[in-house]
């Protein structure tokens, strides 16, 4: 065991001299050693100490005087170094052996579960400095941040998620300037790029980081959002690329370093940054008569956006049924228990199978969701906005009364069997899997081999759990146009069903899961009719007259970065397709016959119970 020491003087001069050498004579650093800092002992030759930073800022190694004019400038701290403040894994490791060893030392130690917070929690903690969950230190959430941190700071946050070696160092962080990534819903982006001591083909230059929204101005509900409505969804991301790396049956971006603070609710991910062909951006308006070509094999396409699949370089079908592969492979490796520890993943992440039934809120005597008055007071505007207002995206039976009587109905009845659905979906543990839960074209990567044979990688690891499997299929396809969803939709089950397997997972029932995918989609409706207000804000009323079809930038557009409208706008439509043109309504009614009365046992809800009257 080595020993720590603390920095108690310099406090009014921002530190102490750091030398090159062990001589006074030598040379002396351009930072100085932050007072308050804690460093390790690397050899004592009288008061001359070589040290290594453990916490605070300056140079990440030097020599320092322990006393300047009789007056100690350092003092020992009392607390030993123990073993697990070493390298995570061995400094001799390389490549995937090094990912794989660090992966499994994670699963290894005990695993910290995450504790739910409220707006409280992020109004308070935002602006805090505390330490993450995972590796102790204090850390940057917003690339100025980082910049301040710098270096130093850099160095030790490698080391201690195993993904430096311990006598290699970050020595320069240059921000990328000409670049700024804008899109995405759930949090800030930034790439920045670092030199190293000991430069190594092991080791990216060029990083990507991922930072909570600030919470003001028009990323405030942004970001209140993803902290609260959607926790834990960044501490999954993160436990991902911390403990299963190298279990994920596709590319992802390389691991560098992630935490969050359960206290602050701010967090930080760095990971090798995607070299994309080109960051050109994504056409929102018409589609051109013809597709881009397609690259040269091994560049990397992309990147894409939410719901223009006329962007992609191919066949959507190629590029949903790969990512329907590599999703379903990882929920059958999951299923075959070879991912590691499941306590610990347990505690990692979500496992719907494991709440109890009693838990899930089911009410054989009323509507399991929300109330009856609210979904209905949100169906008017829904309605008053597919058939009039908004009309020109949706189609024409939209408008009529027949249509929009089945629309109330199925969506007032999907809203009262709401618990009902999602124990049957999360009850059986054979369709109930850990993998990506939101595998759309824009959190995924794609190039192609000298064969012309697409290839994938897979970021975006947000909400990580184990749930149901149906659910998630709906969610990787969602964002498809329905004209390529509809004739391809058995295609995408077929291949999970047999991928599933194939990886190790239980045999599955195909109705099962298109039943399971279809009652999905309509579930979202519920959550689309209470963001009218919301639509209207993006796109005031008064716009609607002069908007001809979805390609208008003023819905088509990315609206602060953000996918958001046009998201809305293009699902909704899918929707209300599958419910009319593939017989969504039909299928709701099959689920209340065949699994609520004769699996469930239970009469089914009358219309009383339904509406609420």
């Amino acid at each position: 065991m080595s020993q720590e020491w603390e920095v108690v003087g310099g406090s009014d001069k921002g530190g102490i001299i750091v030398r090159t050498g062990k001589s006074i004579k030598s040379e002396a650093c351009k930072e100085r050693l932050s007072t308050g800092a804690l460093v390790e002992q690397i050899e004592l030759e009288g008061e001359r100490l070589n040290y290594r930073i453990l916490t605070g800022f300056g140079p990440y190694e030097g020599w320092v005087s322990l006393k300047v004019s009789g007056k100690d400038i350092l003092a020992k701290s009392g607390k030993p170094v123990d073993a697990a403040s070493g390298p995570l894994v061995a400094d001799d490791l390389a490549g995937m052996e090094r990912i794989a060893a660090r992966c499994v030392v994670e699963l290894a130690r005990r695993q910290v579960p995450w504790k739910p917070i409220t707006i409280d929690t992020v109004t308070n903690g935002h602006m805090k400095t505390s330490p993450g969950m995972f590796y102790g230190m204090d850390f940057p959430w917003s690339e100025e941040l980082l910049g301040q941190y710098g270096p130093t700071w850099l160095t030790r946050a490698f080391h201690k998620a195993g993904t430096l070696p311990s006598d290699n160092k970050v020595t320069k962080i240059i921000m990328e300037q000409k670049i700024k990534v804008t899109t995405g819903n759930n949090g800030g982006k930034f790439l920045f790029e670092v030199e190293y001591q000991k430069p190594s083909p092991d080791l990216h230059t060029k990083l990507f980081a991922k930072i909570p929204f600030p919470l003001e101005g028009r990323t405030q509900s942004d970001r209140l959002s993803s902290s609260v409505n959607k926790q834990p969804q960044e501490y999954a991301e993160i436990n991902t690329y911390r403990l299963l790396e190298h279990m994920i049956p596709a590319k992802t971006p390389k691991f560098y370093f992630g935490d969050i603070s359960n206290d602050s609710t701010n967090w930080l991910l760095i990971t090798e940054r995607v070299d994309f062909f080109s960051f050109e951006g994504a056409n929102f308006g018409p589609p051109g008569a013809t597709r881009d070509p397609q690259l040269q094999a091994g560049e990397i396409e992309g990147p894409y956006d939410k719901c223009v699949d006329y962007n992609l370089r191919g066949d959507p079908l190629e590029y949903y049924l790969a990512l329907t592969k590599a999703g379903a492979r990882m929920a059958g490796l999951y299923k075959a228990g070879t991912m590691g520890n499941v306590d610990a993943l347990n505690i990692a992440f979500m496992n719907a199978s494991l709440r109890p039934k009693e838990q899930w809120g089911m009410n054989p005597k009323a509507s399991s969701g929300e109330m009856p008055k609210m979904v209905a007071g949100k169906l008017n505007g829904a309605c008053t906005f597919l058939s009039d207002v908004g009309k020109v995206l949706f189609p024409d039976y939209t408008a009529d009364e027949a249509f929009i009587s089945k629309f109330r109905t199925t969506l007032m009845t999907l809203a009262a069997y709401s618990a009902e659905l999602n124990w049957w979906k999360n009850g059986n543990p054979d369709y109930v899997a850990l993998t990506h839960q939101n595998l759309n074209v824009d959190n995924a990567y794609f190039w192609r081999d000298d064969d012309g044979k697409l290839e994938l990688g897979i970021f975006d690891w947000g909400g990580m759990g184990a749930s149901s499997i149906g659910h998630k299929m709906w969610w990787w396809l969602y964002c498809s146009d329905f004209d390529a969803f509809q004739p391809n939709l058995d295609a995408y089950i077929e291949c999970f069903v047999t991928e599933y397997m194939d990886a190790g997972g239980p045999e599955i029932d195909r109705n099962i899961m298109r039943m399971m995918t279809i009652i999905s989609a309509m579930e979202q409706m519920l959550g689309l009719i209470a963001a009218v207000p919301q639509i209207y804000k993006m796109c005031p009323k008064k716009n609607w007259p002069s908007i001809q079809n979805r390609y208008d930038p003023r819905i088509s557009e990315n609206i602060d970065g953000k996918s958001t409208l046009r998201l809305y706008l293009h699902v909704m439509g899918t929707i209300v397709r599958i419910i009319e043109e593939m017989g969504g309504d039909q299928v709701l009614q099959e689920w209340i016959s065949t699994v609520y009365v004769k699996e469930f046992g239970q009469a089914p809800k009358t219309e009383a119970m339904i509406n609420g009257t």
